[in-house]
Protein backbone atom coordinates (compact mmCIF):
# COMPACT_ATOMS: atom_id res chain seq x y z
CA UNK A 1 0.00 0.00 0.00
CA UNK A 2 1.35 3.44 -0.90
CA UNK A 3 1.57 6.18 1.69
CA UNK A 4 -1.15 8.09 -0.16
CA UNK A 5 -3.45 5.05 0.02
CA UNK A 6 -2.61 4.61 3.70
CA UNK A 7 -3.55 8.23 4.45
CA UNK A 8 -6.82 7.81 2.55
CA UNK A 9 -7.62 4.75 4.65
CA UNK A 10 -6.57 6.52 7.84
CA UNK A 11 -8.86 9.44 6.98
CA UNK A 12 -11.77 7.06 6.39
CA UNK A 13 -11.22 5.78 9.92
CA UNK A 14 -10.90 9.35 11.19
CA UNK A 15 -14.27 10.31 9.69
CA UNK A 16 -15.95 7.35 11.42
CA UNK A 17 -14.19 8.19 14.68
CA UNK A 18 -15.12 11.89 14.41
CA UNK A 19 -18.81 11.11 13.97
CA UNK A 20 -18.64 8.61 16.82
CA UNK A 21 -17.15 11.39 18.93
CA UNK A 22 -19.97 13.77 17.96
CA UNK A 23 -22.49 11.06 18.85
CA UNK A 24 -20.84 10.73 22.27
CA UNK A 25 -21.04 14.48 22.83
CA UNK A 26 -24.70 14.53 21.83
CA UNK A 27 -25.32 11.74 24.34
CA UNK A 28 -24.09 13.69 27.34
CA UNK A 29 -27.09 14.04 29.67
CA UNK A 30 -28.71 17.49 29.49
CA UNK A 31 -28.29 18.02 33.24
CA UNK A 32 -24.50 17.62 32.87
CA UNK A 33 -24.07 20.09 30.01
CA UNK A 34 -23.77 23.05 32.40
CA UNK A 35 -20.62 21.44 33.84
CA UNK A 36 -17.49 23.30 32.57
CA UNK A 37 -16.19 19.98 31.23
CA UNK A 38 -18.91 19.90 28.55
CA UNK A 39 -17.93 23.08 26.66
CA UNK A 40 -14.31 21.99 27.04
CA UNK A 41 -15.12 18.74 25.21
CA UNK A 42 -17.15 20.53 22.52
CA UNK A 43 -14.37 23.08 22.03
CA UNK A 44 -11.80 20.29 21.59
CA UNK A 45 -13.95 18.72 18.89
CA UNK A 46 -14.33 22.09 17.17
CA UNK A 47 -10.56 22.61 17.39
CA UNK A 48 -10.00 19.37 15.49
CA UNK A 49 -12.27 20.54 12.69
CA UNK A 50 -10.82 24.06 12.52
CA UNK A 51 -7.22 22.79 12.44
CA UNK A 52 -8.05 20.39 9.60
CA UNK A 53 -9.66 23.25 7.66
CA UNK A 54 -6.67 25.50 8.25
CA UNK A 55 -4.19 22.92 7.02
CA UNK A 56 -6.10 22.04 3.87
CA UNK A 57 -6.21 25.76 3.09
CA UNK A 58 -2.44 25.94 3.59
CA UNK A 59 -1.83 22.78 1.53
CA UNK A 60 -3.83 24.18 -1.39
CA UNK A 61 -2.45 27.72 -1.04
CA UNK A 62 -5.88 29.23 -0.33
CA UNK A 63 -4.73 30.72 2.99
CA UNK A 64 -1.31 30.02 4.44
CA UNK A 65 -1.88 31.96 7.70
CA UNK A 66 -3.02 29.33 10.15
CA UNK A 67 -4.35 31.56 12.90
CA UNK A 68 -5.62 30.35 16.24
CA UNK A 69 -6.99 26.79 15.90
CA UNK A 70 -8.69 26.87 19.29
CA UNK A 71 -12.31 27.82 19.86
CA UNK A 72 -13.68 29.11 23.16
CA UNK A 73 -17.42 28.95 22.47
CA UNK A 74 -18.17 26.17 19.97
CA UNK A 75 -21.77 25.13 19.43
CA UNK A 76 -22.42 21.38 19.43
CA UNK A 77 -25.48 21.78 17.19
CA UNK A 78 -23.33 23.08 14.30
CA UNK A 79 -20.42 20.64 14.61
CA UNK A 80 -21.93 17.81 12.55
CA UNK A 81 -22.30 20.10 9.51
CA UNK A 82 -18.83 21.57 10.06
CA UNK A 83 -17.23 18.13 10.19
CA UNK A 84 -19.15 16.95 7.13
CA UNK A 85 -18.00 19.98 5.12
CA UNK A 86 -14.39 19.63 6.27
CA UNK A 87 -14.39 15.90 5.52
CA UNK A 88 -15.74 16.43 2.00
CA UNK A 89 -12.90 18.86 1.27
CA UNK A 90 -10.34 16.41 2.66
CA UNK A 91 -11.78 13.48 0.69
CA UNK A 92 -11.46 15.53 -2.49
CA UNK A 93 -7.90 16.53 -1.60
CA UNK A 94 -6.87 12.98 -0.69
CA UNK A 95 -8.47 11.54 -3.84
CA UNK A 96 -5.86 13.45 -5.86
CA UNK A 97 -2.95 12.90 -3.49
CA UNK A 98 -0.06 10.88 -4.85
CA UNK A 99 3.43 9.90 -3.78
CA UNK A 100 5.04 12.78 -5.65
CA UNK A 101 2.93 15.32 -3.78
CA UNK A 102 3.69 13.63 -0.46
CA UNK A 103 7.41 14.01 -1.16
CA UNK A 104 6.92 17.78 -1.38
CA UNK A 105 6.35 20.48 1.15
CA UNK A 106 3.93 23.29 1.86
CA UNK A 107 4.27 26.78 3.29
CA UNK A 108 2.28 28.09 6.20
CA UNK A 109 2.45 31.21 8.29
CA UNK A 110 2.05 31.65 12.01
CA UNK A 111 1.70 35.27 13.15
CA UNK A 112 3.27 36.42 9.90
CA UNK A 113 6.33 34.16 10.10
CA UNK A 114 6.45 31.76 7.16
CA UNK A 115 7.47 28.14 7.59
CA UNK A 116 8.03 25.24 5.21
CA UNK A 117 7.16 21.70 6.24
CA UNK A 118 7.02 18.27 4.68
CA UNK A 119 3.48 17.49 3.49
CA UNK A 120 3.94 13.84 4.46
CA UNK A 121 4.99 14.77 8.01
CA UNK A 122 2.04 17.13 8.54
CA UNK A 123 -0.57 14.66 7.28
CA UNK A 124 0.89 11.98 9.55
CA UNK A 125 0.89 14.47 12.45
CA UNK A 126 -2.77 15.34 11.91
CA UNK A 127 -3.83 11.70 12.01
CA UNK A 128 -2.11 11.10 15.34
CA UNK A 129 -3.12 14.44 16.80
CA UNK A 130 -6.79 13.83 16.00
CA UNK A 131 -6.66 10.56 17.95
CA UNK A 132 -5.05 12.43 20.85
CA UNK A 133 -7.88 14.97 21.00
CA UNK A 134 -10.61 12.36 20.52
CA UNK A 135 -9.15 10.55 23.52
CA UNK A 136 -9.48 13.74 25.55
CA UNK A 137 -13.11 14.11 24.45
CA UNK A 138 -13.87 10.48 25.33
CA UNK A 139 -12.48 10.99 28.83
CA UNK A 140 -14.52 14.17 29.32
CA UNK A 141 -17.70 12.50 28.04
CA UNK A 142 -17.11 9.63 30.46
CA UNK A 143 -16.61 12.07 33.34
CA UNK A 144 -19.87 13.78 32.36
CA UNK A 145 -21.79 10.51 32.53
CA UNK A 146 -22.16 10.04 28.78
CA UNK A 147 -21.78 6.73 26.99
CA UNK A 148 -18.44 6.33 25.24
CA UNK A 149 -17.62 4.58 21.98
CA UNK A 150 -14.32 2.86 21.25
CA UNK A 151 -12.91 4.82 18.29
CA UNK A 152 -9.74 2.74 17.90
CA UNK A 153 -8.73 1.87 14.36
CA UNK A 154 -9.23 -1.85 14.97
CA UNK A 155 -12.90 -1.26 15.85
CA UNK A 156 -13.43 0.47 12.50
CA UNK A 157 -11.32 -2.11 10.66
CA UNK A 158 -13.26 -5.06 12.12
CA UNK A 159 -16.56 -3.67 10.82
CA UNK A 160 -15.22 -2.29 7.53
CA UNK A 161 -13.01 -5.21 6.53
CA UNK A 162 -14.75 -8.48 7.48
CA UNK A 163 -12.27 -11.31 7.40
CA UNK A 164 -9.39 -8.85 7.74
CA UNK A 165 -8.34 -10.79 10.81
CA UNK A 166 -9.31 -14.09 12.26
CA UNK A 167 -8.26 -16.84 14.65
CA UNK A 168 -5.47 -19.13 13.56
CA UNK A 169 -5.65 -22.86 14.12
Amino acid sequence: MTRAALYKRAFSHEMWANHSMLKMLAGVPEERRSDPLFPRAVNLAAHMCRARNQFIDAFTGQNIELGNPFIADADLSSLEAQFTEMEAAWQEYLANLDEAALAGSFVFADNGTKWRMSLDAQIFQMIGHAAYHRGQVVLLVDQLGGETIDTDYIEWFTVGFPGGWSAVE
